[in-house]
């Protein structure tokens, strides 16, 4: 083999890898659809695990502690809802009005079962007052204890 021949092959070789990676790349992206996008097709969803990112509907969620049971509906517009069913302890940042990424799959019945709920929230953090002046406190005590 010539020199050229092979750099040749190493190029196509090295191509060939980058290829395959950056396939791998676009098959493992994760995304959500909307609960319009689910519903403008639902057979194409059903029996699919596929996540599903809205808005928990204000007065809709009810949570059976006895069966560690959590049913609220999703929506984006206030216009396409999904009924969801997730069993297990309802997360600690989870309220109404809240956004969320579910992870199940849809029925055939439209109830959409999650096996994962993923409460989104706000990058910021920031203290509360009390919470503020009572390690202000510490701080203080700790200062004057080193003096």
């Amino acid at each position: 083999m010539t020199r050229n021949t092979q750099f040749i092959a190493g190029a196509a070789a090295i191509a060939a890898i980058l290829a395959a990676v950056a396939w791998q790349g676009f098959q493992s992206t994760v995304f959500y659809y909307t609960p319009a996008e689910l519903l403008a097709d639902p057979s194409r969803f059903q029996g699919r695990v596929v996540r599903v990112g809205a808005l928990v509907q204000p007065g809709t969620t009810q949570f059976d502690a006895q069966n560690v049971r959590l049913n609220f509906q999703v929506t984006e517009d206030s216009r396409h809802f999904i009924p969801v069913q997730f069993d297990g302890v309802k997360p600690d940042l989870y309220r109404e009005g809240q956004g969320v990424v579910v992870e199940g799959r849809l029925g055939g019945d439209g109830l959409f079962r999650a096996t994962q709920v993923l409460v989104k929230h706000s990058e910021e953090y920031s203290v509360g007052d009390s919470t503020r002046a009572d390690k202000e406190r510490v701080y203080r005590s700790l200062i004057q204890a080193k003096q």
